[in-house]
């Protein structure tokens, strides 16, 4: 099988679009749409079934995917060995964290990581955690951190090393919980807070022990974006229950006020995973290296650089 055609069909199957992937592939709409004829009458099988202006993949087409994406993530990987062999300070890393830890966790990780691996290149997304599970299933991650129940991790993947967040409640100074020593977990039926959509993992979490609790919540109402939470709780509007991780600066600039919430134990874990059958890189090793420490010290991590960022 041509390697070229079938790397023409893999972007196709993966925007599930042939102009689009025409269009990155820098190739005509015609030559794309030849080459899937080709590979679909070399395997003697129907790939893909249009859809209007997209397209849709057969179950041979799924199959024909899956394979591709673990024959270039091998190729990915002999390419990068033999750089290694080259340049034990060069090659890649392709890594995704989920979207707390990569905005709050990630600088700080990365930052190490260039000053003593400066020549190696980093590949980096932010996604939620489905989604990076999803890629590193996919081929397409050396490993991805995640907010997931260890003993849930998929066969194909493993734990390499984890951690604990902890979701915390704050308000604004001038929020009336703002002075409470404990504030009982039945006020937060108040309709005081401000959560995320409900298809929120974080939510999800949140109203789970809640209703352990026998706590029904009533929101103020709902955002999509941890930082436009944390700006609204700021601005003296609601109070938020929300990553410790994510409130350190303000905490320590006294813009939000830590409110300990009595009987409230919400500590999501933070692991990282890679495909147990994927031999990491050097370069990922090193990577691996530097984010070990950070994991094992979470919090006191990020208070120490938030310390040191704000003097």
């Amino acid at each position: 099988m041509n390697l070229q055609n079938l790397r023409i069909f893999l972007k196709v199957a993966e925007l599930e679009h042939v102009t689009r992937a025409a269009e990155e592939l820098h190739l005509s709409q015609p030559a794309v749409t030849k080459t899937i004829h080709s590979l679909e009458q070399e395997v003697h099988l129907k790939l893909i079934e249009r859809q209007g202006r997209r397209i849709a993949l057969t179950n041979a087409g799924r199959v024909l995917k899956e394979y591709a994406q673990q024959l270039f993530s091998l190729e990915r990987e002999m390419e990068d060995a033999l750089k290694e062999l080259r340049d034990v300070e060069g090659g890649e890393v392709r890594l995704a964290f989920n979207r707390t830890a990569g905005v709050y966790l990630l600088p700080l990780v990365v930052s190490r990581f260039r000053a003593r691996y400066p020549q190696v290149t980093l590949h980096i997304s932010i996604l939620n955690s489905p989604e990076i599970v999803q890629a590193l299933l996919n081929w397409q991650l050396d490993f991805g951190l995640v907010e997931s129940d260890t003993s849930i991790c998929p066969p194909e993947l493993q734990v390499e090393m984890a951690t604990s967040d902890e979701l915390i409640l704050v308000v604004a100074p001038t929020h009336k919980w703002s002075k409470l020593q404990v504030l009982p977990v039945t006020a937060l039926n108040q309709g005081e807070l401000i959560l995320r959509e409900e298809e929120s993992v974080i939510r999800g979490m949140i109203e789970q022990e809640l209703e352990r609790h026998g706590v029904q919540i009533h929101s103020l109402f709902t955002l999509t974006d941890n930082e436009a939470v944390k700006q609204m709780v700021m601005s003296g509007v609601g109070a938020a229950i929300i990553s410790a991780f994510s409130v350190q600066r303000e905490l320590m600039r006294g813009e939000l006020v830590h409110v300990p919430v009595s009987n409230l134990n919400l500590r999501p874990q933070l692991c990282l995973m890679r495909r147990a059958d994927r031999r990491l890189s050097p370069a990922a090793q090193a990577f691996c290296a530097v984010l070990s420490p950070i994991l094992e010290h979470g919090l006191e991590a990020i208070r120490a650089s938030t310390f040191e960022g704000g003097r």
